[in-house]
């Protein structure tokens, strides 16, 4: 997350951080309202873009992996709450749960803060203070610089707090502990340490690993109290998500080492300031798993990533790249002397990409290369990250593909009618055709969504624009589990510098469901979003109210306009019904008097009804009929059209 880095060491990205945390003031309307997130599926989300790698391993002073809860102590606050940690394989229970870690020893146990489900569904009002403590103490004489190191699950709500905290003793275990509350200024102690500077649903990958610097809290100890050291796990706020900590780790700080995380393609980190938005916009810098050459032209990739010195001797480091499969390219950025424990987003060159790029697949190889200033000792974080990503001539796609997808936002249903969008930025003029979506295949055969198009506007209500939005589309049999382009009527322009929300809506229903694919996470709040367009759950309260989501829907921009020509335009041939969906009463409308044969057939291929016409306009009666998808044929010597209509 561009935050992470902004509250550890650089602040020259602030200007774009503001702009991009705006959409989350005003379009997910975060003051006060809690994110609706109605996902299907509980299945472990990892994203492959920022997981961090690290080139050395530090010496190993204690570990626990929570299979015996009695290394821990498990307090709280007695005047405020009765929030506890657990320990053990719990899952979260409360009405906003999120994924079980999937850390290394997940299977014999890990710590578990359900602060959400403490809070219930609409959330509580006592401020959570709680804490896990380590029961025995650890010796770190002869350790001047130590680190704390575990992995973690947690993703941030609101304003609660995630402190490390060092305990130190007087050689009996007795221990003065700081009294924390999430608005405690830490600035002045040397022994408390934020473990994440998240904003508003900010989420780790599952699971990252968490280094936490504890040095500053050795400093001046006597050996009597270095070899009384504990560790707390210290959480407080009030009515959050959850966190989850495994695989804890306290270590020797080596003198060479290195970490890469946040590996990018679209230069979210550094190259996006060279981008400028046009007229209400701002140019973010996403990433893009399907680029068209024509974004390409102007818009190259950028491999980026966070490095960071993990050792104690300045390190010169550097980032590379190597790109192979339908075109194969290398790079590096410049060196940068980092100090101990100092990060930079770097930026490799050249760009990769342009206008006669072969199309195809690619994969890209990224990795940092340190040199020990002066020692001459050469440290990397190989193997390197890996990201694939696809070449087009038309699609513009962020998601990961079908194969890796992990659950499903609802678009439609008996209490729910929801805009599922995602952000689209454009560094070319395009024309959309149509929107390409993955239908998840527990949606109802039968169920009509259609394709809406947005333009992203920061002085309109909810900052975006209704552009356009297709015909009805009746999901089919064939679709559950696969692609589909949904055309516009017709084409929308899209605009250099401009910035879009495309995305599927569903509608209300009381039997059937639609679903919209997701894989791959978010890069910042507001990126992708879910508008419930009738006000229909708890949170909106009858008020239609933008949200934002925290995977990537399934959703790309077609720009081919094959997808709107092979579409047979019913005005163009001259053959018409409407209303469609209906009570069951249709109108069929002809531009000339001939004799047709009108058939009718169920989804099952049965013919429920059959007549002649030779007028322009006929009226056919399916109230008698169950609701549901049927097809109407007409015929006579020369044409056959067809049309599915629905009763509703």
């Amino acid at each position: 997350m561009k935050r992470i880095l902004l509250s550890a060491c650089v602040l020259l990205f602030a200007t774009a951080i503001f702009a991009q945390q705006q959409k989350q003031q005003e379009v997910a309307n975060m003051l006060g309202e809690r994110i609706t997130e109605k996902v299907v599926n509980t299945s472990t989300l990892v994203n492959p873009v920022v997981t961090p790698s690290n080139s050395a391993s530090p010496t190993n002073i204690y570990s626990d992996d929570f299979s015996n809860p009695a290394n821990w102590i498990i307090e709280h606050d007695l005047t405020s709450c009765d929030l506890d940690w657990q320990i053990g394989t719990y899952s979260c229970q409360g009405s906003y749960p999120i994924n079980d870690i999937v850390s290394t020893t997940a299977a014999n146990g890990y710590a578990l803060i359900d602060s959400d489900f403490y809070g219930g569904a609409t959330g509580g009002t006592e401020i959570e203070d709680c804490w896990l403590t380590m029961a025995n103490p650890v010796d770190l004489n002869g350790y001047p610089y130590v680190v704390v190191e575990f992995e973690s699950q947690y993703r941030s709500y609101n304003a609660e707090q995630t402190y490390i905290v060092v305990g130190v003793g007087d050689g009996s275990g007795n221990v003065t502990w700081p009294d924390l509350t999430p608005t405690t200024d830490i600035s002045t102690m040397s022994n408390v340490f934020k473990c994440f500077d998240y904003s508003s649903g900010d989420q780790t990958t599952n699971p990252e690993l968490v280094t936490v610097d504890i040095s500053s809290a050795l400093v001046g100890l006597s050996s009597v109290e270095l070899s009384d050291i504990y560790i707390r796990f210290n959480w407080t706020g009030t009515w959050g998500y959850a966190w989850f900590v495994d695989d804890f780790v306290i270590a020797e700080t080596p003198d060479n080492g290195l970490s890469s995380k946040n590996e990018v393609i679209g230069g979210y980190w550094v190259d996006y300031n060279n981008y400028v938005g046009t007229g209400l916009n701002t140019i973010i810098g996403l990433d893009y798993s399907h680029t068209p050459q024509s974004q390409l032209a102007n818009h190259p990739f950028v491999f980026e990533s966070i490095l960071k010195n993990t050792g104690i001797a300045t390190q010169s480091v550097v980032l590379h790249y190597d790109v192979t499969g339908a075109g194969s390219a290398s790079g590096m950025s410049a060196a940068v002397d980092l100090v101990s424990q100092e990060e930079q987003a770097f930026s490799a060159s050249p760009a990769f990409g342009d206008a006669t790029t072969p199309i195809g697949s690619y994969n890209v190889d990224i990795w940092g290369e340190a040199d020990s200033v002066g020692a001459g000792i050469t440290i990397t974080t190989l193997p390197p990250v890996t990201i694939p990503f696809d070449v087009t001539q038309y699609i513009y796609g962020k998601d990961l593909g079908s194969a890796t997808q992990t659950s499903a936002y609802i678009l439609g249903g008996a209490g729910d009618q929801n805009h599922i969008t995602t952000r689209y930025e454009m560094y070319a003029d395009e024309q959309l055709y149509s929107a390409r979506a993955f239908i998840d295949d527990r949606s109802t055969v039968g169920s009509v969504i259609r394709a809406v198009i947005y333009e992203v506007d920061t002085t309109a209500t909810s900052s975006v624009i209704i552009l356009d939005e297709s015909d009805p589309y009746v999901i089919q049999g064939l679709d559950l589990g696969s692609w589909i382009d949904i055309p516009f009527i017709t084409p929308t322009t899209l605009i250099n510098g401009y910035a879009y929300e495309l995305g599927i809506a569903g509608f209300q229903h009381p039997t059937d469901t639609s679903y919209i694919g997701v894989n791959g996470p978010m890069m910042y709040a507001g990126e992708h979003s879910s508008f419930d367009e009738l006000g229909l759950s708890t949170q909106s309260a009858g008020s239609p109210t933008w949200y934002y989501v925290t995977q990537c829907p399934m959703i790309r921009m077609n720009f081919d306009p094959s997808t709107i020509s092979n579409i047979n335009n019913l005005s163009q041939t001259g053959f018409n019904i409407y209303p469609n969906p209906s009570n069951g009463i249709f109108t069929i409308s002809l531009d000339e008097n001939k004799k047709y044969d009108i058939i009718v057939n169920n989804m099952l291929g049965q013919t429920v009804y059959s007549s002649s016409i030779n007028t322009s306009s006929t009226i056919v009666d399916l109230t008698s009929f169950d609701k549901g998808i049927y097809t109407i044929e007409l015929k006579n010597n020369n044409t056959t059209y067809t049309e599915k209509v629905v009763v509703d």
